[in-house]
């Protein structure tokens, strides 16, 4: 395996552990996770769950490191475009979630490189939708 694959593989394996700890931190806090990975039109959205009358759609950033800015910086209006577009798709196949306030949240997750520990920021309500920013 080349250098590239295997920073890919790493940088993958990074995101998948991040998506997790999203999850048990979610849950945590008292949301129902509904779908992980969702997949619609070749976009995905990392994590949709539930809470009280909000239905959150969240997009999950892991970082070892600030060097290249904080996680969140890297969610910019074309991936937020994306999301929206396929929160939009869920809930067009998911008619029971219908009634619940969209919410778009991201969870920043910063692994400690040294103790392994993460830490963990949530973002509620990151971006929202209007006629400017939610053409997909």
């Amino acid at each position: 395996m080349n250098r590239e694959d295997k920073n890919k593989k790493n940088n993958k394996e990074l995101g998948n552990s991040g998506e997790n700890t999203a999850c048990l931190f979610l849950e945590s806090k008292g949301y129902k996770i509904i779908s992980q990975n969702y997949r619609a039109n070749r976009r995905e959205i990392d994590i949709i769950a539930q809470k009280g009358e909000y239905i959150i759609f969240a997009e999950v950033k892991t970082r070892s490191s600030v060097n290249f800015g904080t996680a969140s910086q890297s969610v910019n209006i074309k991936k937020q475009r994306h999301i929206i577009s396929a929160a939009r798709l869920f809930l067009l196949k998911n008619f029971i979630y219908s009634e619940l306030q969209p919410r778009f949240d991201i969870i920043e997750i910063y692994r400690d490189s040294k103790t392994g520990k993460d830490y963990v920021r949530h973002i509620e309500g990151a971006f929202i939708t209007n006629n400017e920013n939610s053409r997909g």
